[in-house]
C-alpha cells in the first residue's frame, strides 16, 4: 500500500500586520548552531516522492484552471531543495523528454541525488549545489516549479528570494507546488516543539538531541492526566510524533527555524511577488476545501472574499498543512470546474457496485462505493454503463472519449450519446472528480496493469528494491513491499519468463536470502518451498501490476 508520509510544510515571511515567528532560542548550550546544510549531511531527511507535486498533476490542474497544461513530453521542472532527488527522480524517468533540475545547499545530499541519477542512466536531470537565496540569473524558466518542505525551515530572506524564484523562474502559465506548515493547526505542533527544543538544550551531539526530545515524548505521553479534553488533543500528535523516523523529529521539529503562518498571510506574501493562488496540491482538482452546506452559507454571510473563506475553513478544519499551487498575478483563472474541460483527458476510479451485474439498461438505482468508502447512486442509464466500466477496468485510465464509447456498448451495440446526455455525464463524472471518487489525468498512463510472458518493472523501482523495502510506483506514489515482492522487483527487468523468476527465486530462498512461508509455517524443505513459490509468483507479480510497478 502506499506509504503515507507526512508531508513537510513551510510558509513564513513578514505578513501584512508583522512577523509571525516560529523560531525558539532554546538552542544546544554546548554547541555552536550547524547550518542548515550541515544538518542535512549529517541526517539526510527521509525523501519520499509527493504525488500532488508530479507535472501530470500540476498539467492537469492547469488545464481545468483555464491554463494551457505544459506539454508533458517536453516538460521543465525546477525543484528547490530537492534533497537526494527522491521526488523528482521519478519524474525524470517517466518523463525522458523533459528537462529536470534538482537544486540542494546539502552537499552530501546533492551527492547522492547526482549517484542515483548515474546508476539508472538518467541524462535529463541535472543536480547543483546552490543557495536559494544566491541562484544564478541563467537557471531559464521553467514549466513546474517545486518547493517541499524549504520554506517553514529557512529564514525571512530566504522565504522572500524563494517566492521570487518561482514569480522569475516560472513560465507565463506555469505552476509553482509551495508546501508550509500553517496555523491554527501548528500551535499544538509549535508547543510540543518548543518543550522538545528545552528539553534537549543541554545535548551535545544529535544523537543526544533526538534521544532527549523523544524522552519527553513518551514522558508526556505516559504523565498526562486521563479523560481531559487537552490530553486527547495532545495524544494524537504525541502518537504520530513517537511513530515518526528519528531524521523526521530532527528536521521537523528540532531545527532552528521552523515558522508556520495563517494562509492569508502566506498569500499576502506570494502577491508581494505578484503571484496568486491557483489551488491546493491535496485537494486534487477541487478549487477549495468546502464545508457543509450550511457552513458555507454561514461562512459566505461573514465574508465575500475567496481567501478569507479559506482562512475560516483552516480553523475549521484545524488545518496545519498546505500545499498551495501558485501562478502569475496576470493569469486569468476559471473560478469554477467546467465539465467540457474533461475532453481530451483521461479518467480513472476504484469503483465497486454495491450489487453485483448492473444492468446499465435496468431503470433500477445502482449504488456504488469508492476505494475511500465515498458512495455514490444513479439510475441513468449511461451513467451507471461508465461507472461500471471504470470500477471494472481500475486502475487502467481510459480517455473520455473512449468511454463515451465504452458506455454506449454496454448499453446497446450501435447506441450513441446524445450532446445532451455527454454533457451531463460530463457533468456527474466532474462531480466525481471533485469529490474524489475519481480521478482526472491531463495525459494516458505510464504503466501497465497486464502481466506479459517477460514483465518489466521500471528501472528505478529495481533499484530502489534493492536498497530498501519502499519503492516509488509509475503513479508517483511510494509503495511499501513485502519481503517476497522486494527480492522479486529487482529480477522483473523483461528479460526473464515466470520460469526463470521462479528458478532465481528458489535459489535465493535455498541461498537463505529469504524465508518461505506456506499457511504461515516456515518451509524448509527446498521441493516445497519451490512449490509455495511457484503459487505466489504470479500472485505477486499481479500485485506489482496492481500497483503501477510494470511498464511492459
Amino acid at each position: 500500500m502506499p506509504v503515507q508520509a507526512r508531508p513537510q510544510c513551510s510558509p513564513g515571511g513578514l505578513t501584512d500586520e508583522g512577523r509571525i515567528s516560529g523560531t525558539w532560542t532554546f538552542l544546544p548550550e554546548n554547541n555552536v548552531p550547524r547550518s542548515s546544510a550541515q544538518s542535512y549531511d549529517e541526517v539526510p531527511f527521509p525523501n519520499l516522492p509527493v504525488p500532488g507535486s508530479q507535472p501530470e498533476r500540476l498539467s492537469t490542474i492547469a488545464a481545468l484552471r483555464g491554463m494551457p497544461p505544459a506539454d508533458l513530453s517536453r516538460v521543465r521542472v525546477l525543484e528547490l531543495g530537492c534533497a537526494s532527488g527522491q521526488n523528482i527522480i521519478p519524474m525524470a524517468e517517466r518523463l525522458s523528454g523533459g528537462t529536470f533540475l534538482g537544486i540542494d545547499y546539502s552537499a552530501g545530499q546533492i551527492a547522492a541525488a547526482r549517484a542515483t541519477a548515474r546508476d539508472l542512466n538518467l541524462v535529463n536531470v541535472e543536480f547543483r549545489r546552490l543557495d536559494i537565496a544566491n541562484l544564478p540569473p541563467d537557471l531559464g524558466t521553467f514549466d513546474y516549479i517545486v518547493a517541499h518542505a524549504v520554506y517553514s525551515w529557512v529564514d525571512a530572506e530566504t522565504r522572500d528570494k524563494l517566492l521570487a524564484a518561482c514569480r522569475g523562474q516560472l513560465a507565463p502559465h506555469g505552476i509553482a507546488f509551495v508546501s508550509y506548515n500553517v496555523y491554527p493547526g501548528w500551535h499544538v505542533h509549535d508547543m510540543l516543539r518548543a518543550m522538545m527544543l528545552y528539553d534537549s538544550r543541554h545535548a551535545r551531539t544529535t544523537d543526544e538531541r533526538i534521544a532527549a526530545a523523544r524522552g519527553l515524548l513518551h514522558f508526556l505521553n505516559d504523565s498526562l492526566a486521563k479523560e481531559n479534553p487537552f490530553t486527547a488533543t495532545i495524544k494524537v500528535q504525541l502518537t504520530q510524533l513517537m511513530a515518526q523516523s528519528n531524521a523526521y523529529l530532527l528536521h521537523d521539529h528540532l531545527e532552528e527555524i521552523n515558522e508556520p503562518v495563517y494562509y492569508r498571510h502566506f498569500v499576502a506574501h506570494a502577491a508581494r511577488h505578484a503571484l496568486q493562488p491557483a489551488g491546493e496540491g491535496v485537494l486534487g482538482i477541487r478549487f477549495s476545501d468546502y464545508l457543509g452546506s450550511e457552513a458555507e452559507e454561514r461562512l459566505s454571510e461573514i465574508t465575500a472574499d475567496p481567501i478569507e473563506k479559506e482562512q475560516y475553513r483552516d480553523i475549521v478544519r484545524n488545518r496545519s498543512i498546505r500545499h498551495t499551487l501558485l501562478c502569475h498575478q496576470n493569469v486569468e483563472l476559471t473560478r469554477s470546474l467546467q465539465p467540457e474541460l474533461l475532453q481530451g483527458m483521461y479518467l480513472s476510479a476504484q469503483l465497486k457496485p454495491q450489487t453485483p451485474d448492473v444492468d446499465p439498461r435496468s431503470p433500477e438505482l445502482a449504488r456504488f462505493t469508492a476505494a475511500n468508502d465515498l458512495r455514490i447512486s444513479t439510475a441513468v442509464g449511461f451513467i451507471k454503463a461508465a461507472l461500471v466500466h471504470l470500477g471494472e477496468i481500475w486502475p487502467n485510465y481510459i480517455s473520455f472519449e473512449d468511454l463515451i464509447a465504452a458506455s454506449c456498448e454496454r448499453l446497446e451495440a450501435g447506441s450513441s450519446l446524445s450532446a445532451d446526455e455527454i454533457r451531463r455525464l460530463q457533468d456527474n463524472l466532474m462531480q466525481c472528480c471533485a469529490g474524489g471518487i475519481a480521478a482526472v489525468n491531463a495525459g494516458p498512463q505510464s504503466f501497465t496493469t497486464t502481466v506479459s510472458d517477460k514483465p518489466q518493472a521500471s528501472p528505478l523501482a529495481r533499484w530502489q528494491a534493492q536498497r530498501g523495502d519502499v519503492a516509488t510506483n509509475r503513479k508517483h506514489e511510494a509503495v511499501r513491499l513485502e519481503q517476497f515482492e522486494r527480492h522479486l522487483l529487482p529480477l522483473v527487468d523483461g528479460q526473464r519468463d515466470a520460469g526463470q523468476l521462479l528458478d532465481e527465486m528458489a535459489a535465493s530462498a535455498e541461498a537463505g536470502r529469504f524465508v518461505v512461508f506456506d499457511q504461515q509455517e516456515l518451509v524448509k524443505d527446498p521441493v516445497h518451498a519451490r512449490r509455495a513459490l511457484g503459487i505466489a509468483l504470479p500472485q505477486s507479480l499481479a500485485r506489482l501490476a496492481h500497483n503501477a510497478f510494470l511498464v511492459s
